[in-house]
């Protein structure tokens, strides 16, 4: 969040967990590395699995795969690499995105009895 550190997240959250311990209710705690989390093949099954078909689909698909990427310095360009994970940064559609793909965890957790706080 925008004027938020870690620091400030993790504190935050170690307050509310005592807090939930001092009431005597259980507390769940969940990490998850959303670095490694975005596989585009994940978010091709799961757009296919909301009905995301035909030319959208196809588009999508072609915007998440068989990238390149080059690096400049200076005047200076590094070669092609292809991308093999994650989204265009700096685009619009990367986080809805996102989004969608983490979704599914949030109806998974309340599937299980697991509520989720933001």
């Amino acid at each position: 969040m925008k004027g938020r550190s870690t620091c400030t997240n993790l504190l935050e959250s170690v307050n509310d967990w005592t807090l939930y311990l001092q009431d005597k209710h259980q507390v769940v705690i969940v990490y998850i590395d959303f670095r490694k989390a975005f596989d585009v093949v994940k978010l091709f099954a799961v757009l296919h699995s909301y009905g995301i078909r035909g030319n959208l689909f196809t588009w999508l698909c072609n915007l998440f795969t068989g990238r390149t990427h080059c690096t400049k310095v200076g005047t200076k360009f590094s070669d092609f690499l292809a991308l093999i994970s994650g989204d265009v940064q700096g685009s619009v559609i990367g986080p809805v995105m996102f989004l969608i793909f983490i979704n599914e965890l949030v109806w998974l957790l309340d599937k299980y009895g697991v509520s989720t706080v933001c």
